[in-house]
């Protein structure tokens, strides 16, 4: 048989608002449209077989009408060099009456998967067993099982291996696959869509989640990417190919030994760049010494970034005395109200107080 390529992606989410980069929202939603032209670029220059898109194409059921025709004409681009597309809706453009997937035309090389159970579509020696997402609750690989023949087997599934970060998210409880499942697939490799970062569930069968191509959240890696999967003489190699356009990125410093803001610049005069959204966490318990103006350190150093948000989640001292003193009566007072108070924000307002009181006192005292 002879070789069989695809590009396997998923979760693009096009059309994401984006809120928490304020300014930057409207360039990084450009992004992830940018990303989904690059990776059809990608796949004619591969010279692909075909794309496979396991799921949350879009953000929204019903995206904007600019975005959905954005697809289509990209979506062309295959059809004029012959390569197919396989899509597969998920849990955030689910398969419904109301969806975009009844209102749109996409071309014909373009298949999209509208069964609540696992087909299949069959391109030269590419089999591709998918199914439309209409619920939650669905085991899209129960009793499943590919037919027996020499073409190269794909399943193209959105959905939740068991117990994948549920703790951290409940949306990854959606749609459970379990591992015994996979193993007894007869599939060649299965393509999964619905966790964010790239991810091998190890077992019999291939199988991967590709991640998201372009990092949607501080949550995911910096290095989003697409798998070029190849197949030949029954065997499977998956290759990532990074595509993402921006890097989000996560950083803690532990302010607790730190007298001065000069080791919070050098951090983040290191970590600098404009592809780069930065999100910079200073934790610890300082010294009152210790002045931190966060609106100094953005006005300095943002526009080196393509975004920067910097966290104060430094905490006052345990050491501070309360006694019969001004100071002493102070602190006990705003410690007070600080163990009573259960809003976060309004917690850290009163530490805040607490620490420039205290330097206030210490000055006049």
């Amino acid at each position: 048989m002879s070789e069989v390529k695809i590009i396997h992606t998923g979760d693009l989410h096009l059309g994401m608002t984006f809120k928490s980069l304020r300014d930057k929202s409207k360039l990084h939603r450009r992004d992830c449209q940018d990303v989904f032209s690059n990776i059809i670029d990608l796949c004619i220059k591969e010279k692909v077989d075909a794309l496979l898109i396991a799921g949350d194409l879009f953000d929204d059921p019903n995206p904007s009408k600019s975005i959905v025709t954005f697809v289509i004409d990209e979506l062309k681009r295959l059809k004029e060099k012959d390569i197919s597309a396989f899509i597969i809706s998920g849990n955030h453009d689910p398969y419904n009456k109301e969806s975009l997937w009844f209102g749109y035309s996409f071309p014909s090389n373009v298949y999209i998967f509208d069964s609540n159970n696992m087909s299949s579509k069959t391109i030269g020696n590419l089999t591709v067993y998918g199914l439309a997402y209409i619920n939650n609750a669905k085991e899209p690989l129960e009793n499943f099982k590919a037919e027996e023949n020499d073409n190269f087997n794909v399943g193209l599934v959105h959905g939740s291996t068991v117990n994948l970060k549920v703790d951290e998210d409940p949306e990854y409880s959606y749609r459970p696959i379990k591992k015994l499942q996979i193993d007894n697939s007869n599939l060649d490799y299965v393509a999964l869509g619905h966790f964010h970062d790239l991810l091998e569930i190890k077992g019999k069968v291939k199988c991967f989640y590709s991640g998201s191509p372009e990092g949607l959240s501080f949550k995911n890696n910096a290095n989003s990417s697409v798998l070029l999967v190849e197949y030949l003489e029954g065997k499977v190699t998956v290759k990532p190919i990074k595509t993402a356009i921006r890097e989000f990125h996560t950083l803690e410093v532990d302010c607790t030994k730190l007298d001065n803001d000069l080791e919070i610049k050098k951090v983040l005069e290191k970590n600098k760049g404009g592809n780069k959204i930065l999100r910079l966490v200073m934790k610890g318990s300082p010294s009152l010494d210790l002045q931190l103006d966060i609106n100094f350190l953005m006005k300095e150093f943002e526009s080196k970034y393509f975004f920067l948000k910097i966290v104060d989640a430094v905490h006052i001292p345990e050491n501070l005395t309360e006694d019969e003193t001004i100071r002493g009566q102070f602190i006990k007072l705003i410690r007070g109200d600080i163990r009573k108070e259960k809003d976060s924000q309004k917690n850290k307002r009163l530490e805040n107080a607490l620490r420039i009181g205290i330097r206030y006192l210490d000055k006049k005292l």
